[in-house]
């Protein structure tokens, strides 16, 4: 079942060269040949004939001189041809993860977020955040861009928490938490709990910030 699509690819290669030149050229051959070989070992179970089977058929259609031309297509294609293989290893798991961190970046964030920032930024990031999420679980490159732009607010909110423990540990860490009680009415005790939880939660927001980054980055080809 995998030579059908090898097929494609392997003619792929011969004619790009009659529509791409140098590094264009050069560029899309390499990503053919890559996938060539991927999916030259690859195994397609019963459950993911229809999908490859819909592939081939875009593959065939993109080989016609009048769409081969149209770079777009190729790159759709190509890229189709990259998401797809997650689908036929059943490798869900980057997707999971990928939401799982990014719904901790968001939660954190706006719990966090007012104490510096007041109630505009979180405001303005739901839109953004919504249609991300929606995107990222459709698997939609650009869901995954429009909610990755909460990653470095949700950094910055986490360095300046930081910042103000740092200096307040510099000037004396029990007078802050006193002032602080002061402001908010709150027990020394109390407060210095509550900014406890909050060093853990900043401390937790960075690090799915960054993992929200890295796993976006290094999983991007599973999304369209």
């Amino acid at each position: 079942m995998g030579k059908a699509l090898t097929d494609v690819f392997t003619q792929l290669q011969g004619n790009l060269s009659k529509y791409y030149k140098e590094k264009k050229l050069e560029k899309y051959v390499t990503e053919v040949v890559n996938l060539e070989a991927k999916y030259a070992v690859l195994e397609i179970t019963e459950a993911h004939v229809p999908t490859y089977d819909s592939l081939c058929k875009r593959g065939v259609e993109l080989l016609k001189p009048g769409n081969l031309k149209d770079e777009n297509k190729l790159k759709y294609f190509l890229r189709y041809c990259e998401a797809a293989l997650y689908d036929f290893r059943d490798d869900m798991k980057p997707l999971t993860m990928i939401l799982r961190a990014f719904m901790v970046t968001t939660m954190f964030f706006y719990l966090l977020t007012p104490q510096y920032f007041g109630y505009i930024l979180p405001l303005i990031m739901v839109v953004p955040v919504f249609i991300g999420l929606r995107g990222m679980k459709k698997r939609s490159l650009n869901g995954l861009i429009t909610g990755c732009t909460i990653v470095p607010l949700a950094i910055m909110v986490g360095v300046v928490h930081f910042k103000s423990i740092f200096i307040a540990l510099n000037t004396g860490y029990d007078a802050y938490i006193a002032e602080l009680a002061g402001i908010y009415n709150f027990s020394l005790s109390f407060t210095s709990g509550l900014l406890t939880m909050m060093n853990i939660i900043a401390a937790i927001m960075l690090v799915a910030g960054a993992a929200t980054a890295y796993l976006g980055i290094r999983h991007n080809k599973m999304f369209l």
